[in-house]
């Protein structure tokens, strides 16, 4: 029956036992190391929880499996959970074949520890990081979307060189401007055009 159970929790991520509580498979998330340039799979965790949930699927599963009838396969089903209560009773130990153990504490509180599955079965990938200059993504520049070759195009753009010819053309006015008022502000000229004659 223990192979029913563990067969039947991991294709459902659920499974109850009736009389002691529920079975329930939760994905843990895949880890990142980038140093090591390593991704460590997504791992399984089980987790017992008090409330039952409705047998009458797991009882189907059964019959189906054990090719029995569904009567057949809920008397099997209660004389394994019958089973694991009278161990608990008794022990306060049971262990599931392929699942894990269940523990009553002092209180009289149910504990599950899982079983831990081989890292042999989910080992690690490399996880090299590789850039495609060539391909097109698209990204997000402050509230803007756009496309990486047009954001390689928009910083390669040679800067438009400005004709600063004004520039040059006040700074020769002003000089003629200052050579003039020294000519005519001359103390030795007596007239300002024209020839003069000193005397």
């Amino acid at each position: 029956m223990e192979h029913f159970i563990a067969s039947y929790l991991f294709q459902h991520k659920t499974c109850p036992i009736p009389g002691v509580g529920s079975l329930v498979l939760r994905n843990s998330a895949a880890m990142t190391d980038f140093t090591n340039k390593k991704i460590t799979a997504p791992g399984a965790v089980i987790y017992f929880e008090k409330n039952e949930m409705n047998a009458d699927h797991l009882m189907a599963y059964i019959a189906a499996k054990a090719n029995s009838g569904t009567y057949e396969a809920g008397a099997a089903l209660d004389y394994f959970c019958d089973g694991i209560k009278h161990e608990i009773a008794k022990r306060s130990f049971v262990k599931l074949a392929g699942i894990g153990d269940l523990r009553v504490d002092a209180a009289g509180n149910i504990n599950f520890t899982a079983e831990k599955l081989s890292p042999a079965f989910l080992p690690p990938v490399t996880a090299e990081r590789v850039v495609h200059p060539e391909a097109e993504h698209h990204m997000l520049v402050g509230d803007k979307e756009t496309t990486n070759t047009q954001m390689t195009e928009y910083f390669n753009e040679e800067p438009v060189k400005k004709d600063r010819w004004w520039i040059w053309a006040i700074i020769l006015g002003t000089i003629a401007l200052v050579a003039l008022f020294f000519y005519l502000n001359d103390a030795d000229s007596s007239s300002g055009f024209g020839n003069a004659i000193k005397i």
